[in-house]
């Protein structure tokens, strides 16, 4: 104690020698560095005892312990295992906007200037890990995933498409066919009879001969303790691709393309399909197709564009409708179409001023459809829309005996064109739309994406159709502004007799669906154009060129392989028009006289006879 208190009393170091100042420094720096390592080791847990009395390194020396705190450690990532998980056969509606991509196919060892919708599903499948790639290893960060090394491929996958639609070509209704992984238990073993079972309340049970019951997991109820697939997939999609819902539980065999009895594509257009001359109104009651010249006006003939539509029903040919690809070897080019009208789309408040140009749309339902078939449609009715050509010009496109080699002629433009929806045999797919996750406070993120990506959309077309608007009217009172020269004739001419030709016949005005205004040469009509060989010629000189591509064809020969292939295709075509038309009668479309006669002529005959259609599975 009265150490202590003499400590506390006040030094005189005046007196004090260099020598004995030093050691008194180097006693008060000791002194702290123990004080600061005891209030460090108040804070921290207990840990392991460090001999602070070695000689080979003195304690003064010692650093203290960091600070005990785990989160700001990185955290070791988990190696993701399959074999831990179920998998399960799913089917998803997908949702997309073409413009961004080119096309909804992913060609492999095929770099394209867009990615491909396909692409990119398969990519997100991927990350989302709920199909595990080849390599476990690989961290699925760069921007563009090799699916060629990554992606399981289809007998791993069970992967299926129902449609491929080009560059530009958006879809709201694709569908695949995907195996997934799943929180669905894996049904266990049967106990051996007599073993005792333990329930989870602590009950046991003697399994009895012949119980199945116990083999099965208990309490998991599907959809609702499944995982929310549609929320995983939308959240690392990007908001031009969405999926819109899946379904659990499709057949063991399933195949988007080959279970799809139907495709219904909309093809979306304006009228007027090209500004008015002189800034006129879009009043098509009063503004004809053509005006007193003989030149289009830009109004398109809505009821003769119904009445040509109306001739494509049935069950046709339409090899002059599409994009021949020999590459393909197809012989078949029949296929039966159920619905096929003009739609006018009721206008909303935002575009519904007396200068607003209307929206239509093509409306088309089929069982199967060939390579640009809908745009090769879409672009003979613009030509009959525009009094280019008669009505007529389909159903003689759509006889093949009389023109077995397709006219030259342009399709339409890609951008309007959707595959609204896919049709499967009734209960083949049930559907669960909407997000899947419990949580009153939980938003609808599916609902969201679209809104934002509509919300931008329309806010541009409002600002564009009151530019559009404006301009018009400044155009207008230019006509009677005094300073200006009034125009004398249009750029589709005055004085030309022909229809849509400019007064020194050079040009006509093209509608193809797209924005721009086309100028083409003098009218050609269809029949009277260059025409392309025949398919029989088409194909022989491919397989003459390259006989490696065709398999067991041989150069110039169909073979057997051919023949049995191209027999199997007649078939499964016929079972799915078959059950197309007994579904479309379902569905309300009206069926023609003699469809079902014309259906099984090709391979299904015996099935129309027997009246089994409905029985019928699609592989």
């Amino acid at each position: 104690m009265a150490d202590g208190a003499a400590q506390q009393e006040e030094v005189d170091y005046s007196a004090w020698s260099h020598a004995d100042l030093v050691s008194r420094v180097q006693q008060l720096e000791q002194s702290l560095k123990q004080s600061a390592l005891q209030a460090q080791s108040d804070t921290l847990p207990i840990r392991k005892v460090v001999d602070t009395t070695s000689t080979k390194k003195n304690a003064n020396d010692q650093k203290p312990y960091p600070p005990s705190n785990n989160q700001n450690r990185p955290k070791a990532k988990r190696k993701f295992d399959p074999s831990r998980y179920t998998t399960r056969l799913i089917a998803l509606k997908v949702a997309y906007l073409g413009g961004a991509y080119n096309g909804f196919e992913h060609q492999p060892n095929n770099d394209t200037p867009l990615p491909t919708v396909e692409a990119k599903l398969m990519e997100t499948l991927l990350k989302s890990r709920l199909v595990a790639p080849n390599d476990l290893d690989d961290p699925l960060t760069s921007s563009r995933i090799d699916l060629g090394k990554l992606w399981p491929g289809e007998e791993v996958t069970q992967y299926s498409k129902c449609g491929r639609t080009d560059r530009g070509v958006s879809g709201f209704g694709q569908v695949i066919g995907i195996r997934v992984r799943s929180t669905r238990p894996a049904p266990r073993e049967p106990p051996k009879e007599g073993e005792v079972i333990e329930k989870k309340d602590g009950r046991e049970e003697v399994e009895e001969e012949g119980s199945e019951a116990s083999a099965q997991p208990e309490e998991w109820v599907d959809i609702r303790d499944e995982l929310p697939y549609v929320q995983i997939l939308n959240r690392l999609l990007p908001p031009d691709i969405q999926v819109l819902a899946w379904a659990p539980n499709p057949p063991a065999d399933f195949s988007a393309r080959f279970n799809c009895i139907g495709r219904h594509y909309r093809y979306f257009f304006t009228n007027p399909a090209v500004p008015l001359p002189h800034g006129g109104t879009a009043d098509l009651t009063a503004t004809p197709t053509l005006d007193s010249h003989g030149n289009f006006t830009g109004v398109l003939d809505i009821p003769r564009m119904q009445q040509a539509a109306q001739l494509f029903l049935g069950h046709n040919d339409f090899r002059n409708f599409c994009k021949l690809d020999a590459s393909k070897q197809i012989q078949n080019f029949k296929r039966y179409i159920y619905a096929s009208d003009i739609v006018e789309l009721p206008p909303s408040s935002a575009n519904s001023s007396p200068n607003a140009p209307k929206i239509y749309y093509f409306d088309l339902h089929g069982s199967a459809f060939l390579w640009h078939q809908v745009r090769h449609m879409v672009a003979i009715l613009f030509l009959v829309a525009q009094h280019y050509e008669p009505p007529e010009i389909v159903t003689e496109l759509l006889n093949a005996e009389k023109y077995p080699r397709k006219p030259l002629y342009e399709m339409a433009d890609d951008r309007a064109l959707v595959l609204w929806d896919c049709y499967f045999p009734k209960g083949t797919l049930d559907w669960v739309y909407g997000e899947t996750e419990r949580g009153a406070a939980a938003r609808d993120g599916l609902v969201d994406t679209i809104w934002t990506t509509w919300h931008a959309s329309k806010l541009d077309e409002v600002l564009k159709s009151q530019l559009y608007a404006a301009t018009l009217k400044w155009k207008v009172e230019s006509l009677t502004d005094p300073r200006v020269i009034p125009p004398t004739q249009s750029l589709r001419g005055s004085s030309s007799q022909e229809p849509g030709v400019s007064p020194a016949g050079a040009s006509h005005i093209l509608v193809d669906g797209g924005s721009k205004v086309l100028f083409r040469g003098k009218y050609r009509p269809v029949l009277q154009r260059k025409r392309m060989e025949t398919v029989d010629v088409l194909n022989e000189r491919y397989r003459n060129k390259k006989p490696e591509k065709v398999g067991a064809l041989g150069k110039g020969k169909k073979g057997k392989a051919w023949d049995e292939r191209e027999e199997k295709e007649l078939e499964r075509e016929a079972v799915r028009m078959n059950i197309a038309i007994e579904e479309g009668v379902m569905m309300g479309f009206p069926r023609k006289e003699g469809e079902g006669v014309v259906v099984g002529e090709v391979a299904g005959e015996v099935v129309a006879e027997e009246g089994k259609v409905s029985e019928v599975v699609v592989g």
